[in-house]
């Protein structure tokens, strides 16, 4: 065979190269082809709260970006749809039917239909931390309010061959609490508002001791908890119902407390005085025509001195005047005022300001909600108070009895010394066992 010219050989390998780098090229552009995945909408839309934001983002995938989202429907009270984007926080519960589009840069499109679900809002969650095991040692419990805002809660925890040291009971900084134990039947009330709304905290803690010679399992008797949160609006949360409180001499209730953890902190600015209006200081000038014997007096009335008592001698002639005496008032002429009689109210001047009567609501300073005692600010004193006198049953916790409260003045002694009649009265309140806390 014979051998190619060296130029030749050189000449063939490089068309033997560009013709292997065009079949690598129609091989790769093949396989990309081939891999391309159609366009396709991926929409994943979780439920979502009455009254808590809510997002979600339209995603598609495949085909050729960039992608182009358009959406048909009515969407809940609240929410908006921009740009593949729904957001806001919902006004309203209930399924909304929705139908989303997307096409692609090469006008593939894909459409699909979807709900959108609200739902009520959850209630804040309840977090109790203590002993799993058995014990017979004093041990730590937590409450813990986690997952959503809580304006306050109300709760009844049992505490059954358990002990608790009222001393040991701490709380959170911004909670507003009013407590009661009742020892003899192992049970704990407390109701609570946050002085804002809070969440994702530990609420309060105490320390819990098992009756002598007993072992308690702390789960048999925590889990029968009882509780109803308050969201961060005020309202019972959920389906929760309010906890009720038997009413003895108490006159607040749990709405008092959550106006003074409102307004906990809050002055009024200044005290409203009804201003009314006066009469001019300045005599006015003598109303023109006063009678004779006629004094002007201060405030622009007239004072007539006393009539002088009539003559018996004298007569009058029929058709005759009778000639004024002297210092009596001369008679009015057809026209003329009427002169002012000794005793009777005087008339105001011409332009004087007429006095207006005030209301009497219009004579109270103005209130502020929670301000419980009237002193213009929310503080401990308003809480103190209404721990005095609270709408709930009597427990037996061997407190000293309270003090009266300011609206409930104390019966005085008997003659013979022996204590009123509220003295030992089984349905007295017991004191707020925490002490002012």
């Amino acid at each position: 065979m014979r051998k190619l010219p060296v130029l030749g050989r050189v000449l063939l390998l490089g068309w033997l190269a560009s013709f292997g780098i065009l079949l690598a090229s129609c091989g790769s552009d093949s396989q990309n082809n081939q891999s391309r995945q159609p366009l396709r909408l991926t929409l994943r839309f979780e439920t979502g709260y009455v009254d808590e934001p809510y997002n979600t983002t339209l995603t598609a995938d495949g085909g050729v970006r960039p992608y182009r989202f358009t959406l048909e429907g009515n969407l809940p009270k609240g929410l908006v749809y921009s740009n593949g984007r729904i957001s806001g926080t919902p006004q309203e519960k209930g399924s909304f039917e929705l139908t989303v589009s997307v096409e692609d840069a090469n006008l593939s499109n894909r459409t699909q239909k979807v709900t959108l679900v609200i739902g009520e809002t959850p209630p804040p969650r309840l977090d109790q931390v203590f002993p799993l095991a058995e014990v017979s040692d004093p041990f730590p419990y937590l409450w813990r309010v986690r997952d959503r805002e809580a304006r306050g809660f109300q709760a009844q925890i049992p505490l059954k061959d358990l002990r608790l040291a009222l001393d040991s009971f701490k709380a959170d900084a911004s909670l507003l609490y009013v407590l009661r134990y009742d020892e003899e039947k192992g049970l704990l009330d407390i109701d609570a508002v946050f002085t804002s709304p809070r969440k994702d905290l530990e609420a309060f803690r105490f320390t819990a001791t098992p009756l002598p010679d007993k072992k308690v399992r702390p789960d048999s008797n925590f889990r029968q908890t009882r509780v109803a949160f308050y969201d961060k609006n005020g309202k019972l949360a959920g389906n929760a119902q309010a906890i009720t409180r038997v009413s003895t001499q108490g006159q607040y209730r749990y709405s008092d407390l959550e106006a003074i953890a409102r307004n906990w902190g809050r002055r009024l600015a200044s005290t409203a005085v009804p201003v009314i209006p006066q009469a001019p200081a300045t005599n006015p000038p003598p109303t023109p025509g006063t009678p004779p014997g006629q004094t002007e007096t201060q405030g622009g009335s007239t004072a007539t001195p006393p009539a002088a008592p009539p003559n018996p001698t004298q007569s009058t002639q029929p058709g005759q005047a009778q000639p004024p005496q002297p210092g009596q008032a001369q008679p009015t002429q057809p026209g003329q005022a009427q002169p002012i009689q000794p005793g009777q109210a005087q008339p105001n001047p011409p332009g004087a300001v007429q006095p207006q009567p005030v209301a009497p609501a219009q004579l109270q300073a103005p209130k502020l909600e929670g301000d419980l005692n009237g002193d213009g600010v929310v503080d401990q004193k308003d809480l103190d108070l209404l721990r005095s006198s609270y709408a709930w049953a009597s427990v037996n916790t061997a407190q000293p009895a309270p003090p009266p409260s300011p609206q409930r003045p104390p019966t005085p002694p008997s003659n013979s010394g022996a204590a009123g009649s509220d003295e030992g009265d089984p349905s007295e309140e017991t004191p707020d066992p925490s002490g002012g806390k």
